[in-house]
């Protein structure tokens, strides 16, 4: 496995075990795990980027699949923790006007809960 899930609040919380490059390599493997998780309707996930130094097309890509199941499941996922490099091409792409990009863990914890 190459992410490591916890739970805070009710709310899954998906980081990279011991990786720095989302790319084509790992994007199976990441979908494999996270989808199951999402198809669970009132999932609320948290998918922390903290660890990720680049990002290519094929973990934008597995980003956006996971955004869907999510959104077919009537569950939710946002996305934290984005170092500078990631950042930089989360606003290239304009990714920030279809996804929920949050400073922290802590931050997306709270939006889920005004949520309710």
């Amino acid at each position: 496995m190459i992410i490591k899930l916890d739970e805070r609040d009710g709310i899954k919380i998906a980081t990279f075990a011991s990786l720095s490059l989302f790319t084509l390599a790992v994007t199976e493997e990441v979908k494999n795990e996270l989808k199951p998780v999402l198809n669970h309707p009132g999932t609320k996930l948290i998918f922390n980027l903290e660890n990720i130094d680049f990002i290519d097309s094929s973990g934008i890509g597995c980003i956006i699949s996971l955004v869907k199941t999510a959104k077919s499941s009537h569950s939710g996922i946002k996305i934290c923790n984005l170092t500078k490099d990631v950042e930089s091409v989360f606003e290239l792409l304009h990714l920030q006007m279809i996804l929920e990009i949050g400073t922290d863990v802590e931050s997306c914890i709270k939006s889920f809960q005004k949520e309710n």
